[in-house]
């Protein structure tokens, strides 16, 4: 959906970025201030390179927008589950998925929003696979445990909203 010049997720991340660079202006001290000691750090060892960098959601907002395709046409891949092209979108997006996962344990930090929305999509993607989905033309019938597939299509979106918000109260 196209809302004045941009998709409504690219004016959400637009939105949050500005918030951000507000808030982080407004700690600031008096330009006629004098400056402090600054007490001794001591530093400690990093586990990892990747807990030393910034949000995730910039990095891997991109790659789950890549994995799901630019627009809303791209989950019609899924209309039929039996589809070979829904089990090749499927295993795209889901490895992006596994990437943010490794990356969320990497930086140590918590995100429950976005684990939550992880083992969702690791679920469906477990009945996608146990029900034998891909080629069955039964995994097209309404009522097949096989539309759960929207739980990874759709949860692609959500992952990214989970990411920034898990981003802003990490």
């Amino acid at each position: 959906m196209t809302v004045l010049g941009g998709t409504m997720r690219t004016r959400t991340i637009a939105f949050t970025a500005v918030a951000l660079l507000a808030l982080a202006g407004c700690g600031g001290e008096p330009a006629d201030s004098k400056p402090k000691a600054k007490p001794a750090t001591v530093a400690t060892p990093t586990v990892t390179a990747a807990a030393d960098t910034a949000d995730l959601a910039p990095i891997w907002t991109p790659k789950l927008d890549a994995a799901a395709g630019p627009n809303a046409e791209s989950t019609g891949a899924c209309r039929a589950p039996s589809s070979s092209e829904c089990a090749r979108y499927i295993k795209a997006i889901m490895a992006v998925v596994d990437g943010v996962d490794a990356a969320i344990n990497e930086t140590g930090k918590r995100y429950p929003q976005s684990t939550a929305q992880i083992v969702k999509m690791r679920d469906a993607e477990k009945v996608y696979t146990d029900e034998g989905c891909e080629g069955d033309p039964a995994a097209d019938s309404p009522n097949s445990k096989c539309w759960d597939t929207m739980t990874i299509t759709v949860g692609a979106s959500s992952l990214d909203m989970t990411l920034i918000t898990d981003d802003l109260t990490s």
